[in-house]
């Protein structure tokens, strides 16, 4: 698991590596990196997975602790970035992804931590998870595209504007792909919050309570802004700060409570 770990580590930092030195200098032989770049990510995407599935396997369960959590989620995150990335020139999303995904996975093995595992034999319990999950990582990835539609916006708001940005799509394209995002995220939200409710009965309870509300007050502010989109046209700044500020609970649901739970109470609820 860790030698697996590692190796896919060193493949996302490869990866990322070679997609930076694209985006800085245009590279001459771009076919032949692009093809270098999705092989790295297919085999840094195997042996993270492979992680997971032995992670499971030793668990005897879903490990729902911080970091097996948030391992799952750069696993999905990486994916999305890989699918992504074949429609993209210059400005691969795995540039910033790739890197990211291979800090959780150093975290994963530098940090001590307890395994939780949970039997779900329960099959739509598990899809619940994994619904929760994909909607965490979908809106993971709007977030970091709401910060780079942030910069990219100061700088043409102050006319000084790095060469690094102009290589970045238009403002237009990249909100386009923002809203994409929110869509599928908030799409994925629903349903997990839907499925929650209806296959978990303790998901009022104590150790969840917290989760599903800032859940629900996320959903809230997605769904305002998604409807702002459709009937005012809410775009730019405004749509960035409901971005943020909508990720900002959903992580606090996500990541805040584990860590809190976890690693300052010492209490181990799913």
């Amino acid at each position: 698991m860790v030698i697996s770990n590692l190796l896919a580590v060193l493949l996302y930092l490869s990866c990322g590596g070679i997609l930076i030195c694209r985006f800085i200098q245009r590279s001459k032989e771009p076919i032949t990196i692009s093809i270098l770049t999705e092989i790295l990510a297919i085999s840094a995407l195997l042996l993270h997975g492979a992680g997971i599935f032995f992670t499971m396997q030793y668990s005897g369960g879903w490990d729902v602790s911080l970091f097996s959590t948030v391992t799952i989620a750069a696993w999905l995150m990486a994916f999305l970035a890989l699918l992504s990335g074949t429609r993209v020139s210059t400005a691969h999303p795995g540039i910033i992804i790739y890197p990211l995904v291979a800090f959780s996975l150093i975290l994963q093995i530098k940090v001590p931590h307890t395994q939780l595992s949970v039997p779900i034999p329960n099959p739509e319990l598990k899809w619940h998870i994994i619904l929760s999950i994909t909607a965490y990582s979908v809106c993971t990835l709007a977030a970091l595209q709401a910060i780079i539609l942030a910069i990219k916006d100061q700088q043409l708001r102050r006319m000084q504007i790095v060469e690094l940005i102009r290589k970045l799509p238009p403002l237009q394209s990249m909100e386009a792909i923002l809203f994409q995002l929110l869509i599928l995220g908030f799409l994925l939200l629903t349903i997990g919050l839907i499925t929650g409710f209806m296959f978990l009965n303790d998901i009022l309870s104590q150790g969840v309570a917290h989760k599903t509300f800032l859940s629900i007050i996320s959903w809230c502010l997605f769904a305002i802004l998604l409807f702002g989109r459709w009937r005012h046209g809410w775009r730019g700044r405004t749509a960035i700060k409901w971005t943020l500020v909508g990720f900002i609970f959903l992580a606090l649901a996500f990541i805040g409570s584990k860590f809190i739970l976890e690693f300052l109470l010492d209490h181990h609820f799913g």
